[in-house]
Parts: C-alpha cells; structure tokens; sequence
C-alpha cells in the first residue's frame, strides 16, 4: 500500500480488536482490507492520547478528528489518502453504532481530494522491462520461479496478487489458454498461452515446483514448499532485480512493469478499450490515464 506508513501496528487494543472483530465477523471483510483498516485507525488511537477503551473513545470530538485527517493525509500518496478516510469514517460508524460515543463523527471526517489523473503513471521503459526478464539466474529454483512470475506481468500486464494466486487449474495447456481471476472488481481474464510462457512455466513447475500437493502454481522455494502468503508480493526480489539490471526508478515494483505494458499498447496505438479489457478494468475510465504518456 504505497505511502502508508503505519504497516505495523498493535491489536493489543481491546477497543481495536473489538472493531476487527466487528469487520471480519458481521462486515465480512477480506483478511487485507482488514489489515488496512488496522494500520490507520490504530494510529489514529495513539496520536489521540486517548485510553484506547470502548470507555475513553467517548472522549474523541470533531476537532480533533479533523486535525489529525488534514496533518496526517499531507504526505500520503492518493491510494493512502482514500484509505486514511474510509478506514476512520468505518471506525467512528462503529463506535457510534456501539454507543461509545454520543455524536457521529463521521462528518468530522474531511473529503481530502483526489484527482485520478493528476499524475503520470509510474511507469518504467520497455527496454527495462526487458533487461529484468534477463536479470533472474534461471539455473537456481528461486530463479526458474522469479522469471516465470515476471514473464507473466510483462506479457499479459496483470497485478502481482492476479499471479501469485495464480491456480494450476487455470492454465490450459490442451486449448492454449491461461486465466487470471479478477482483481478490484474487475473481470476475469482469459488470454493466449504465449510460447514464452507456456517455456517458463515448464521450467518452473517441471525443474522446481514438482508435483507438490497445492493448487497454486507458485509456491515457496525455501523448506517446505508451501503456497505464497496472501500479502506475499515479492517485494524484495524484484526490486533486487531492478537494481541487478541497473534500471533507476522511483518504483521498483511489479506495477510499474504493469504500467510498462499499458504504455506500451498506448503507443503502438491499440484502442484505449482494447487496454481496458486487457488491463481487467471494469470502467474504461481507469485506463484513462494513459492517455497521459501518449505525447503525440
């Protein structure tokens, strides 16, 4: 979660462990968006000095939500700022519906605005990508398994997490096909099996994955194989292979190897609802964006 800088936080908050408790059990809330509620409203429950209590919350007035919002959101990046709002908004709903505070202070909350497409992606050259398809040591496990994955997001410009979950059962090797399930309320995805990756699949799964007993294609090469955790993103590896491959970026991670690939269709002059489809986007208004990189 970029520019989110409360990643760690403590449930040791009886009041907080009651609101995560409230998300998972009565929201139905997925195991990430939980997390994220987590590290802003536990945060925001420190910076307010209050007894971290169903008791002292009723202490919170709307000044001081206010306040914190607007000093705290200033350096966030836009995808941390939505998350700052709705995870506090989610929170003060609780408390009220609890009783543990008289008002709702949900209004307390600011709109901080944000501007889809006030920024250029984020995005590296197609030579770069090139040179971290050539980075991983194809001789090793952990780097039959790195390659496959990075061959993956730069032929067909899914999200990490759209890889990682990735499913035996998705690749058909009779009809040529391989399926991405959707991601962000997107849609499912159906593409060409390329030569290049049905090779590094072969690789991976015949040299290193085996026939270990999961569904998951990609799994972890050190001890036990076991499936990638839910939040497991490769981080550290591939911004190792961006540094290997000397390629200077501001972001090295895999959606700048997305944004690559989107650009990429941009200037080959394919149609903005063709990159739509192909990125999963539900509304073709989210590839709007790349609009922005076609200078022509």
């Amino acid at each position: 979660m970029s520019g989110n800088r409360h990643a760690v936080h403590s449930t040791d908050s009886a009041l907080l462990k009651e609101y995560l408790d409230f998300l998972r059990n009565h929201r139905g809330l997925a195991k990430a968006t939980i997390g994220i509620r987590a590290g802003f409203v536990a945060p925001f429950l420190e910076a307010l000095n209050l007894r971290k209590t169903q008791e002292g919350v009723g202490g919170i007035v709307a000044c001081h939500v206010h306040d914190y919002v607007i000093k705290t959101a200033k350096p966030m990046a836009r995808p941390s700022r939505k998350h700052l709002v709705s995870s506090l908004r989610s929170f003060l709903r609780f408390c009220h519906v609890r009783g543990y505070t008289d008002r709702n202070l949900v209004d307390a909350v600011p709109v901080i605005r944000t501007h889809k497409l006030d920024r250029v992606p984020r995005a590296i050259s197609w030579e770069s990508v090139q040179k971290l398809l050539a980075t991983p040591d194809r001789t090793t496990h952990e780097g039959r398994r790195e390659y496959a994955i990075l061959r993956l997001l730069a032929t067909y410009g899914v999200r990490i997490g759209q890889v990682t979950t990735l499913k035996l059962q998705d690749i058909d090797w009779h009809e040529r096909l391989i399926r991405f399930s959707a991601s962000k309320k997107g849609q499912d995805l159906c593409l060409p099996l390329t030569h290049d990756v049905a090779e590094a699949l072969l690789a991976y799964i015949g040299e290193t994955r085996g026939k270990a007993p999961f569904p998951e294609v990609f799994l972890t090469v050190r001890g036990t194989p076991r499936p990638l955790g839910e939040n497991n993103h490769l981080h550290g590896p591939i911004a190792r292979y961006y540094r290997q491959a000397g390629i200077d970026s501001a972001t090295k991670g895999s959606h700048a190897i997305r944004h690559a690939f989107a650009t990429r269709l941009m200037e080959q002059e394919v149609p903005l609802k063709t990159i739509a489809d192909l990125l999963g986007h539900k509304s073709i208004t989210s590839t709007a964006i790349y609009t922005k990189v076609d200078l022509e």
